[in-house]
């Protein structure tokens, strides 16, 4: 597969993002994709032999590498060469355009929960501009499901939209002594370890220094607060913290840690503390338990589900509560045994291995105007409407141009289709839609097509809807057509009462067919569906609109050239001009209009 993946921002290497994009990009190649990297000027030395898209030179300035990336760069790529794109940093650089499958992908919205994490021009960018253009991305993943939570509380995306793919864990193994670079640096004592960037307050080092004041004087005057990491945002206030401190000779700063000294750091370390106040993720978390290191982290966001059952939790704004799970993570070795065989057993769970492989089985499911939309032959439709049936209680349907004006105003009608199991494309609207929304249509899967398809297999099939006498007159003639076929019943889909709607379901589950083709009108059929699908006994329900008044022979159907042309709508409006004129003569350049102009 032909991949494009964004890498921007690189953070010049020193940054979780930096991190995750190395692994990823290694782990994709691991699985012999094709990959080309968007990068910044100065990253370019971080993947050689690499194919590169270079952003020129002044997008080392943040402000125009945003805007940049937004509104320059979608448009000097040549979107026809990739199968897929990947933006590993979503959360900070989005495209204002998708021509191919595309999977932002979001770290975190710590912005939401840390209202000083950044400048007001960054601020606004990332609350306003950003949210925008990453919803017109086919799919968005988020790295946890804290992340993903936050996707539809702060964003407003929809939750089929987004999918969950962890991090990764991958240590460079072996590597060298951590000691003499710590002697360097002033560390002669055990210590306890926090590596992250120096950034305040989001890092919550401040809140640590004044834990660690707290900690009883045995522990506080044996142990070292050891504090890697590149100076952010807001780091002059964490030094100033530490000078203040009474324990400032236990406090280091020993800068960014080289790559190959994380493994000795973090296998010396007598424990690992995270008490960031929000993360998408935090990796070293994960590291810190694959070296077998006690941990305690703060009990928010993703840590929590990284760190449950695997660390000592604590809130994060509490000094106290950090003192109390340091000094038990320090001075308990029932607790510091139990600590480093459950973290052992929750590092294993996360491979970048298994990301790549997320990211490549991600479901290429487009959507229009909020309808989801299985591009697939009717072959392909066909064999998965064979697993439908053996999976039971399923949902089909179809979606033509009416279909996705009639979404236009109807939501339930939206959440609906969004919860079928199926949804194929019907008709030349679709086709067009997909041509021009860059999403390959391959067929028209339409009921009618369908049905003497299914008509060839060994499925009992039960016909509901249309007006009375329609569904019987269908079934006569289906008999006489296909003889071999398992017709079990018909019923008309206007009920008298309640009670007449009850006596047809019943006589439905008594029956237990494979098919059940429900033929009501849209969105009246898909309604019916959802309303009754967990008390129907059949394999697949399925809403096929007008299709038994075709059956039935009440209408005749188009001729063959003009469905192989995709205007048999044409001969629809000939013959009812009256009810079709709203739906075709007006519908159908609305659609479009809808098509171009719409963004969902």
């Amino acid at each position: 597969m032909k991949i494009l993946l964004s890498c921007v921002p690189f953070d010049g290497g020193r940054s979780g993002i930096s991190v995750y994009i190395r692994h990823l990009v290694a782990a994709l190649e691991a699985r012999k994709q094709d990959l080309t990297l968007i990068v910044e000027s100065d990253a370019r030395a971080f993947f050689p032999g690499r194919s590169l898209i270079v952003l020129p030179r002044c997008c080392r300035f943040a402000a125009v590498s945003m805007l940049y990336h937004l509104f320059v760069l979608p448009f000097r790529i040549k979107f026809k060469k990739f199968d897929m794109a990947i933006l590993c940093a979503a959360n900070r650089r989005a495209f204002c355009r998708y021509p191919v499958f595309t999977a932002a992908v979001v770290h975190d919205l710590s912005q939401y929960h840390v209202p000083a994490k950044y400048d007001p021009f960054r601020m606004f960018y990332i609350k306003h501009l950003l949210p925008h253009f990453v919803r017109k991305a086919q799919t968005v993943t988020a790295i946890s499901r804290s992340t993903a939570a936050d996707l539809g509380r702060f964003w407003g995306i929809p939750e089929e939209k987004i999918s969950v793919i962890c991090d990764g864990l991958s240590l460079p193994a072996g590597g060298a002594d951590a000691g003499k670079w710590l002697a360097e640096n002033g560390v002669r004592r055990p210590y306890v370890l926090y590596i992250s960037r120096l950034e305040h307050p989001g890092k919550n080092h401040v809140n640590l220094i004044r834990a660690w004041e707290l900690l009883p004087p045995e522990l506080s005057e044996k142990y070292d607060l050891v504090l890697p990491g590149a100076s952010w945002n807001g780091s002059d206030a964490v030094f100033r913290a530490a000078e203040s401190s009474p324990f400032a000779g236990h406090i280091h700063f020993p800068g960014f840690v080289p790559s190959e000294l994380l493994v000795s750091l973090y296998g010396r370390a007598a424990g690992y503390v995270f008490p960031s106040l929000f993360e998408g993720f935090g990796l070293s978390l994960l590291e810190a338990m694959s070296c077998g290191v006690p941990c305690a982290c703060s009990d928010t966001s993703s840590l929590r589900e990284i760190g449950e059952g695997a660390a000592l939790l604590f809130d994060p704004a509490k000094p106290e509560e950090i003192a109390s799970a340091l000094t038990e993570l320090l001075a308990s070795e029932t607790t510091r045994e139990r600590l480093k065989s459950a973290g052992l057993r929750r590092a294993a769970l996360y491979t970048w291995e298994n990301a790549a492989d997320s990211f490549l089985r991600l479901p290429y499911r487009p959507r229009i105007f909020g309808v989801p939309c299985d591009n697939e032959t009717m072959g392909e439709a066909l064999e998965r409407l064979e697993k439908l049936v053996k999976k039971r209680s399923s949902f089909g349907a179809f979606i033509n141009a009416h279909c996705l004006n009639i979404a236009c105003r109807d939501r339930e009608y939206v959440e609906i289709l969004n919860g079928a199991d199926a949804v194929w494309p019907d008709g030349s609207g679709v086709r067009m839609a997909g041509r021009i929304r860059r999403f390959p249509v391959p067929d028209n899967v339409n009921g009618t097509d369908m049905f003497p398809l299914i008509c060839g297999r060994p499925w009992r099939i039960f016909m509901l809807g249309g007006a009375p006498g329609v569904a019987e007159a269908a079934l006569a003639k289906a008999r006489e057509k296909f003889p071999a076929a398992q017709f079990v019943g018909a019923a008309p889909g206007f009920f008298a009462d309640g009670e007449e709607e009850r006596a047809v379901i019943a006589r439905i589950n008594a029956l237990d067919p494979d098919i059940l083709l429900v033929a009501m009108g849209v969105p009246k059929q898909e309604k019916w569906i959802a309303r009754h699908r967990k008390e129907l006994v059949c394999g697949v329900a399925l809403a096929v609109g007008g299709l038994l008044d075709f059956v039935s022979e009440r209408i005749p159907r188009a001729p063959l050239w003009m469905r192989k042309m995709g205007i048999e709508w044409c001969y629809r409006l000939y013959q009812e001009p009256r009810r079709m004129f709203r739906r075709y003569v007006l519908g159908n350049p609305l659609f479009l209009l809808r098509v171009l102009f719409r963004k969902d």
